[in-house]
């Protein structure tokens, strides 16, 4: 009897970029999310809440997180 072996996991990304979106486009919405990035780590490092740290530092990581896939099409990287 043969045995039953799943397949290897495969990286799916939860968020992509539409073809249409041109890379100027990209780098434009690139630029206005890095901006936001800045500003809510400005944010972050003006803030003395423990808690209120953690919820800035959580925002900055998916703000990363929408940037990758933004930054990537820009450049033409495969994902």
């Amino acid at each position: 009897m043969k045995k039953i072996v799943p397949d290897p996991p495969r990286f799916f990304p939860y968020l992509t970029v539409s073809p249409d979106l041109t890379p100027e486009a990209a780098r434009t919405e690139a630029t206005s999310l890095m901006e936001c990035l800045r500003e809510v780590l400005d944010m972050y490092f003006d803030t003395e809440s423990e808690e209120q740290r953690q919820t800035l530092l959580n925002t900055c990581v998916y703000l990363n997180q929408l940037l990758y896939p933004l930054i990537r099409h820009e450049t033409g990287a495969q994902p």
